[in-house]
């Protein structure tokens, strides 16, 4: 049997070798790309997992602990990301056992769900599917002009404001779905993260945010937020700035706020854009959609048996597989939802670009 354990601080350039070396990246780059969760100072060693052979570490699995908020409703889930396997010691298994055993320990945390980005193919295996609603919204400055958006907002560069960061903060946490934020986590992510631009517009009536990633012509906005009525001529500005032609805007498909900006756009389209495993049936209900949320069936998950309801002999009984409850739950095939369902669906949950792992 393999032995699993947790990696120290003093292995934290041997980790970096690792990941580098099992996913073919360039050196530096986990840090820098993820240097609010993978540099020496935020790097949380008791939530990564490792299996080593000798002195070297063959394979490795992190949790990433993340509190979610929907129209005030909290919950834990987890993430999980840096799933790798150095190429010397593949197709043993190593990586079969490190998911096997991060999803235990995840169950015994009584996590609602965990997320993750990746191949749905493989980890299908292990319950997640594809799932999400995400707008992907085109935009030109002809699309904008054609909409009644022809005036520019003054534009500001986000170079280090601890004030500006408390306001961005406080402005993302008015959207109806959330993850928590510390502000040690914000810095990191705008001061050091790179190809990361954090622009903002701001005078007596308003403050409105957007973040930029990519250079140049490969940037997308992942994320906007503050005044609504600022936004659109934010975005306007932007594209004025960078002599851009066209760029995208990604933001969640499923809440009110998407009209605002679906107006202004010269394109859309929507796509799931994450992965996701039930672990509690109940508090994923629960968290969805509120305690309080009443079902005319009785809902069933068929590999691991758990229910969702009060045991009653005249309620019908609905039972799919897990992967089925993922997408009916999260959309976007909200299509295969059973009538009783229909009505509350689809969900609010978006992991925001920012929040991946």
């Amino acid at each position: 049997m393999v032995k699993i354990e947790n990696p120290s601080k003093k292995e934290f350039d041997k980790l970096m070798h690792f990941l580098e070396e099992s996913y073919d990246h360039s050196k530096g780059f986990f840090y820098l790309n993820y240097p609010q969760v993978l540099s020496k100072e935020t790097i949380d060693y008791n939530n990564a997992f490792v299996i080593k052979q000798g002195n070297r570490i063959a394979s490795l699995v992190s949790i990433y602990p993340q509190v979610v908020f929907i129209n005030g409703r909290k919950t834990t889930i987890g993430g999980i990301g840096s799933v790798s396997t150095h190429p010397d010691f593949r197709n043993k298994g190593y990586m079969r056992v490190l998911m096997d055993f991060c999803i235990d320990e995840m169950k015994k945390r009584n996590y609602s769900f965990s997320i993750l980005g990746g191949d749905r193919q493989r980890y299908n295996f292990w319950g997640y599917e594809t799932c999400g609603s995400n707008l992907v919204l085109t935009f030109s400055q002809r699309s904008f002009e054609k909409s009644g958006i022809t005036e520019s907002v003054p534009i500001f560069r986000y170079e280090g404001s601890a004030r500006i960061l408390e306001k961005i903060k406080k402005t993302h946490e008015e959207f109806s779905c959330w993850v928590e934020r510390k502000t040690v986590w914000l810095e990191k992510l705008f001061n050091k993260k790179i190809h990361t631009q954090l622009y903002y517009t701001e005078n007596k009536n308003g403050f409105a945010y957007a973040v930029a990633i990519g250079e140049r012509i490969e940037r997308k906005i992942v994320e906007i937020g503050g005044d609504k009525n600022l936004w659109c001529s934010l975005i306007y500005s932007l594209l004025k700035r960078w002599n851009m032609t066209v760029i995208n805007l990604y933001f969640p498909g499923n809440t009110q706020e998407s009209g605002i900006l679906l107006n202004h756009a010269g394109g859309f389209r929507i796509e799931p854009f994450f992965m996701i495993k039930i672990l509690s049936f109940k508090d994923t209900v629960d968290f969805l959609f509120g305690r309080n949320f009443q079902c005319d069936c009785f809902l069933k998950i068929i590999e691991t048996k758990q229910l969702y309801g009060k045991p009653d002999g005249n309620k019908k009984v609905i039972e799919f597989d897990e992967k089925k409850w993922v997408r009916i739950l999260f959309g976007p095939l909200v299509n295969e939802a059973p009538d009783c369902l229909k009505k509350c669906l689809p969900s609010q949950f978006y992991w925001w670009y920012l929040d991946h792992i």
